[in-house]
């Protein structure tokens, strides 16, 4: 009987064993999100990185392969720092569990020259809801980079720099998860001086012959930029906006799909806004039909009419 008793819990604790055993997601089979988010190990609170731990190497029993951090977060995650060309190692940094809530885990994405550690947030049903950047190595030894996380579950992006005479600059970002699905900035805190510089418009040289193509202007900072998209049921647009006493600021660029004759939608897999751009006339007006908060300040929203620039006319030849 005492035999029957041992053999029953050597194979309860290797059964045991088994099943609490981790994934291997270096490899290309497919896993379930639970073996994903297994995966990372638990950290505790607070959390702190900075630029000069980003960088350092870490073992390859952290790997994540590329097909299976794809099969659970879009592309849309990684494609502002890294192109398409470019496939960065993937490592596992940790999790942290908000019990019957919200997951989020830590991920290191690193190529030779670029190393970027990013928090991903997974609803308790384990889908997949946002992201955001927590640090980045910084090549410049006079600044610093620092990513934070503390027990309420703010998260809380610093950078510290020396300026040429001596003073030391900061600025400090502040963001939470909300329940509408981003990472919402919340507090904004320097003492650099702000110097005002008129607005890059990274579309201004693109093709717009398009009947609706042009600049719709309030001023020289507020405007709304639109350009010929890959064909006619396109649109490119870039917008930028500061307005109220509290100077809070947007600025969007993307790619808008007609879905009616002269109503067009920004919206991409991954990302919670959804942007319409109505046009009316000689007129187009902004409205957010699901949250931007991730492209503005808090207190304000992209919205308002927007009147379209009259086009210089073209020069004549003089008749001899």
């Amino acid at each position: 009987m005492q035999k029957l008793i041992g053999i029953c819990l050597v194979l309860l604790v290797c059964f045991t064993a088994c099943k609490s055993k981790k994934k291997d997601l270096s490899g290309e089979e497919p896993v379930t999100v639970e073996d994903f988010i297994g995966f990372f190990q638990e950290v505790s609170l607070p959390y702190n990185i900075a630029d000069t731990q980003i960088n350092k190497k870490l073992p390859d029993s952290l790997l994540i392969s590329e097909k299976i951090f794809k099969q659970f977060i879009p592309d849309s995650v990684l494609k502002n720092d890294y192109t398409q060309k470019v496939s960065p190692k993937l490592y596992a940094l940790g999790k942290i569990s908000d019990k019957d809530k919200e997951t989020y885990v830590l991920v290191k994405a690193a190529t030779a020259e670029k190393q970027v550690g990013y928090i991903l947030c997974f609803d308790k049903d384990n889908i997949f809801k946002a992201a955001m950047p927590l640090v980045r190595n910084n090549p410049d030894r006079n600044k610093s980079v620092t990513g934070n996380i503390d027990k309420k579950l703010t998260i809380t992006t610093s950078e510290r720099r020396k300026a040429p005479n001596g003073q030391n600059l900061y600025k400090l970002n502040a963001y939470v998860y909300n329940n509408v699905g981003v990472f919402t900035l919340i507090k904004i805190e320097s003492n650099e001086v702000v110097i005002p510089k008129e607005v890059y418009n990274p579309i201004d040289t693109f093709a717009k012959k398009h009947k609706l193509s042009g600049d719709y202007i309030l001023n020289k900072k507020n405007f709304v930029s639109v350009r010929d998209g890959r064909n006619e049921k396109r649109l490119l647009f870039f917008i930028h906006f500061e307005k109220g006493k509290d100077e809070c600021t947007g600025e969007l660029k993307g790619e808008a799909v007609f879905i009616k004759p002269n109503i067009a939608q920004f919206r991409q897999v991954g990302d919670p806004c959804i942007l319409q751009l109505s046009f009316s006339g000689n007129k187009v007006t902004l409205s957010e039909v699901q949250a931007c908060g991730n492209y503005r300040g808090i207190k304000c929203a992209f919205d308002g009419t927007y009147v379209k620039k009259k086009e210089p006319a073209a020069a004549t030849k003089k008749k001899k």
